[in-house]
């Protein structure tokens, strides 16, 4: 079966609920960013290979969120909805605090550009940051699980510490400024 249907969809989508709305609709740029942040994840993957489990681990979370921000009916989202609290599996919290410990001490703003992998990293780090936006905008016209928030929110601080440990592991240059308020 193909994935096309032969006779063009004239700028229309289907959500996973089956409503058709518009391909421009806040809703349809929400789970987009958050589908081009998995796809961004997986390139990403494919050099973090350390991280390959956790990365794919954030996929699929991503992918379930999606599919609540893909729905148009409130029992379609209640059957979508994974537990976006931490799991038995990882913890972003435990996580992110694992990878500033090895990191150590940041004292400035940095320039993303240490290493190639890094710089990944911080373009996945940049677009969770834009799927947060499109989130909080489209929360401001339907109820948002405060847990997709929160999950997004600290996802991004996670992969800019990422980022920051996977350049020293690979010996990358930081590039950045020093802090002049402390």
């Amino acid at each position: 079966m193909s994935i096309a249907t032969g006779k063009g969809d004239f700028g229309n989508t289907s959500l996973f609920t089956g409503e058709k709305i518009s391909k421009a609709d806040l809703k349809v740029e929400t789970y987009g960013t958050g589908d081009e942040l998995i796809s961004f994840l997986g390139w990403l993957k494919h050099d973090a290979k350390y991280f390959a489990d956790f990365i794919e681990w954030v996929q699929i979370k991503l992918y379930k969120m999606n599919a609540v921000l893909a729905s148009s009916v409130e029992t379609k989202k209640n059957e979508c909805v994974d537990n976006f609290k931490e799991d038995k599996q990882y913890s972003l919290d435990f996580f992110l605090s694992e990878l500033e410990k090895e990191y150590g001490r940041l004292d400035g703003f940095i320039i993303p550009s240490e290493t190639l992998s890094a710089s990944k990293a911080d373009i996945c780090r940049s677009i969770c940051r834009r799927f947060e936006r499109r989130v909080i905008s489209l929360s401001a016209h339907e109820k948002i699980d405060k847990e997709i928030l929160i999950f997004i929110n600290r996802l991004s601080d996670v992969l800019f510490m990422m980022a920051r440990v996977m350049a020293k592991r690979e010996g990358g240059t930081t590039y950045g400024f020093k802090r002049t308020d402390t």
